[in-house]
């Protein structure tokens, strides 16, 4: 039976920056408050990626 965990991570210098800078860019959105920048809002929206919307259906 072949092993069910396979590690496909890579090592480097670019991997060490590529993490300090998305831990960079989360904290600065968290701080500032901003849960989807315009730039976050107009990729989903080419993508044509939306939000859930509530519904008011009763049970």
């Amino acid at each position: 039976m072949p092993p069910r965990y396979v590690d496909r991570s890579s090592s480097g210098v670019w991997v060490h920056n590529a993490k300090i800078a998305l831990e960079k860019y989360f904290m600065r959105k968290m701080s500032r408050g901003e849960s989807e920048p315009f730039y976050e809002k107009a990729m989903l929206d080419i993508l044509g990626i939306g939000k859930l919307k509530k519904t008011t259906e009763s049970v």
